[in-house]
Formats: structure tokens, sequence, C-alpha cells
């Protein structure tokens, strides 16, 4: 089933019953200082488990960038009974891998029913006892690097992190997730056992599992935030320097085929009342984006998806409404121009006719996302964080079924000013 057919069936479900209700109820307890989310669907295939930890980009200066990234990773490189975590959950045939956000760094834990029980024990291990012996963390150190150079090949990537560098609140937030090679190269194990000794506490810890929660024992995600020693950590604020000039784009060079253009702009947080708006809007905005991005009718609908559209980062602090173009489809100027245009002529045209189409849409787009046992377990903690109850289906799709066309109109005025732009040219291109 495509997403638009799949629209169209919520847009169906929600004429047909406007109160209808979808199930993502989750049961919320405490764990010494952390918070746990335990959404059972005994129909899934696998357990999954979310462990956020808030040793995030906020917990470093500017010289230690990369060190959060590196402490993580030295969490996965650490031998249980003789074996690095990930290689031990991998022979169980379970996953474990990380992310590193502004505020958190989470662990994504996966595993068959039938191992759930002793995968999630080998995590909880290692969490209670890392090693920072000088081969972990230079194992650990390997991993980065080569996660650094693969990011620098992904252009829509580095559009990201420029605008986010730009638009962040904090200078060390705004630093490359993963940090520098050179900077790498700097830390020694007693940094990742300092960095881990003062961060990776309890205090705002969640462990948010979905499916198959049954075959645990009812302590074990309990007993995997206590792994954590109990406490809180500060975040280090690092102010911005004042930048002179007036110019909103920004420019990179890679090795890259064509040229790609990401725009980014100001979008409300999910407790705003403008939260359902924004994303209705996103869906306007992708599907104009499509229509003008003049794909070939060879390319498949998964490539021009990833060559065009828009992402609504409502996870991020501040939220925004980002949109990509990869020029290197269609016809890059027209493309490139129609979509700077777009928010303009929405904020200042009156619309006409049904936005019913782009609710569904919206709607859509928000359930197809949230279906994974991944994302279910995420958007309960995104909802959770924001003062919201984990009920994260419910609540964001009564919203896009409230907005009105005065509401979207309204939102695309206030929100869709002057974007920050960021060009990826070929190094070949530059011009």
């Amino acid at each position: 089933m495509t997403v638009r057919s799949f629209a169209a069936l919520v847009a169906l479900s929600l004429a047909m019953y406007p109160c209808a209700t979808f199930a993502s109820s989750a049961a919320v307890t405490r764990a010494g200082e952390a918070t746990i989310i335990d959404q059972l669907d005994s129909a899934a295939p696998l357990l999954h488990v979310e462990f956020i930890v808030r040793a995030g980009l906020d917990r470093q200066t500017l010289a230690q960038n990369g060190l959060a990234a590196l402490t993580a990773h030295t969490i996965l490189r650490t031998p249980v009974d003789g074996v690095a975590l990930e290689d031990a959950i991998a022979a169980r045939g379970g996953s474990i891998k990380t992310y590193i956000d502004s505020d958190d760094v989470r662990f994504a834990i996966e595993a068959l029913p039938t191992d759930a029980a002793a995968v999630t024990s080998l995590a909880q291990r290692a969490f209670t006892a890392p090693s920072f012996a000088p081969a972990t963390v230079s194992g650990a150190r390997s991993v980065v690097e080569k996660k650094i150079a693969a990011n620098q090949q992904l252009a829509l990537q580095v559009g990201l992190d420029m605008l986010n560098s730009a638009s962040t609140k904090s200078a060390n937030t705004g630093l490359p997730p993963l940090g520098m090679p050179a900077l790498l190269a700097q830390f020694t194990p007693n940094d990742v056992r300092a960095f881990y000794a003062k961060y990776y506490r309890q205090g705002g810890a969640f462990v948010s599992a979905a499916g198959r929660t049954d075959q645990v024992a009812p302590d074990a995600l309990a007993r995997l935030a206590e792994a954590l020693p109990a406490g809180s950590s500060l975040a280090v604020s690092v102010a911005l320097p004042k930048l002179e000039g007036t110019s909103r784009e920004l420019i990179a060079h890679r090795d890259i085929a064509a040229p790609w253009l990401v725009a980014q702009y100001p979008a409300p947080p999910i407790e705003s009342k403008d939260f359902g708006a924004m994303l209705v809007l996103r869906a306007f905005m992708q599907r104009t984006l499509s229509d003008i991005a003049e794909v070939p009718g060879v390319v498949s609908p998964t490539f021009a998806s990833r060559a065009v559209g828009s992402i609504y980062q409502y996870d991020q602090s501040p939220a925004n409404l980002t949109l990509y173009v990869n020029g290197g489809i269609g016809n890059p100027n027209r493309a490139f121009a129609t979509a700077l245009s777009i928010a303009t002529i929405l904020a200042g045209t009156k619309l006409e006719g049904s936005i019913d189409e782009f609710k569904a849409m919206a709607a859509g787009d928000f359930v197809n996302d949230a279906t994974s046992l991944e994302s279910r377990a995420w958007l309960a903690v995104v909802f959770a964080q924001n003062g919201s109850s984990p009920d994260y289906l419910n609540r964001t799709v009564g919203a896009i079924n409230a907005t009105t066309d005065a509401d979207l109109q309204r939102v695309a005025r206030k929100y869709l000013g002057n974007p920050t732009i960021a060009l990826v040219l070929p190094r070949d291109k530059a011009q």
C-alpha cells in the first residue's frame, strides 16, 4: 500500500468515525529516577527498546565535540563474556545501535521474542560496567570515524547538519553529532570514563519498549534503567558567537553528482496549538514539491521521495520544517525556485477548495511513520518529554482533524518567512 492510498484510507476512517481512536496505549511507570514506557503488542514479531540517557550534545563543551558519540560507541564495543556487546547481541539475532541528539543519547535495541530476555540482559551488563580499556575505546573511535566519512557523502545530511548548527540555541548542540576526526583523535580512555561517570545517570532517562514486552521479566526494563547510577546532570550552556552579516545562505562542497538545496523554516513544537496545522502544511508542501520536481516516470517512488521532500523535525529544539530538492532530478533551477516560492504564495494567497486531502495525507504520513516498533517506542518518549501522555496517535490525528483553512494559512504566515538555505554543491561545479 502506498503512502497516498494509506492516507486515503485514514481519511475515510476519519470521515466515517470522526471520534475514532487508534491503539497507542502505553503503561508508564518509574524505576528509580527513570521513566519506563511499556507498549505491549502481542501480535508484533519483535521487541524493541529505546534506552534514552541525558548525555547528548548539550553535555559537551566545544572542545569535547564527539565525546558523546565516542562514549556511546564505547559501550557498544564493551566486551560481554569476551565479545563486544553489539556482536554478542547480533549473535542472538538482535541488534543495537545508537543516535546522538541535541540533549539525549539513545540506544535502540531489538530482538526476537525468544531472545528478548537474553539480549536485554546483555545490554544491562554492558551499561552496568562499560569497558574503558584502550582497545575498546580505539575500536569505538574507528567506528565513529567511518560513520563521519559516510555521512559526508550524503548531501541531505550535510545540509541538515549545517542548518541545525545555524538554528541551535547553544553552540555545542550545533556541532556535528558524531564530532570531527581531529578532535576524536585527542580523546583518551580517561576522557570517555569521566564523561560516562558524569552524565550516564538515571535522572531524565527513559526506557521505552514496544512489541513483545511480555517476553521479558516484569522488571527487566526497570533493571536496564537501574544499570545507571542514581542522580542527574546539568547541560553545558555555550553562548553562540555573534555573527556579522545578513546572509542566510550556507554553502558546502562535497564529492556528489548534483547540487542539493535544503531550506529550513522555524516550526512549532509538539505542545503548540499549531502542531496539527504544521503537519497539514508539511503534507501540502510535500505534495507540491513532488509535483514540480518533474521526476521521470522511470524513477521509482522510493527514490523520488528521497530526492524531493520535507521533514518536520518536531523532536528537536527548536523545532523546524525543512524542504529539500536534489538538483539531479528534473530541472534544478525550476525546482529550487518553486520550492522557495511555495511558502510565500501559500501565506499570501487565499485558499480555495477543501484541505481535506492534505489532512488525510498528513494523518496517513504520521500513522505510516508510526508503524515500526522503533518509531512507536521513540514517539512515546518524544511526547512524554514534552509534557504529554505517550498517546501520540490519538493526540496527533485529533490535532490534524481539527485543522481549519484559517489555521493552515495562519501557520504558513507565522512560520514560513525567510528560510535559512543550505546549498550542497559538487566540488567540480562550485558555481
